[in-house]
């Protein structure tokens, strides 16, 4: 789980309107450059329908998110919003699609 500090507050997200986005088969991700970069999962009730399963998911992001943040060369507020197929696939394969979605997106440039 990313620290208080690293995620995005409400002020943050609604700044993110004036963003970019990137999309994935798996994610889809909006960012606005700035000079820290703090990140945020967002995972919708169209996604999973129970709190537990939205959590879990939210989790599992944070995690995968995690050790990526140092490597990102671009800081940046991200918003992952992931899609219904992220309750189902494996961790491993998850990781790999969140740093996908971050070189798609050239934050690691």
């Amino acid at each position: 789980m990313l620290s208080k500090a690293e995620r995005l507050t409400v002020h943050d997200i609604q700044a993110l309107s004036q963003g970019k986005s990137v999309f994935t088969t798996l994610i889809s991700m909006r960012y606005i450059p700035t000079v820290t970069t703090k990140v945020s999962v967002t995972v919708s009730k169209k996604v999973a329908k129970t709190a537990v399963s939205r959590n879990r998911i939210r989790r599992r992001l944070y995690t995968a998110t995690a050790p990526l943040l140092p490597l990102i060369k671009k800081p940046s507020y991200i918003l992952l919003m992931p899609k219904a197929e992220c309750t189902t696939i494996p961790f491993e394969t998850l990781k790999n699609e969140v740093k996908n979605i971050y070189i798609k997106a050239g934050l690691f440039q």
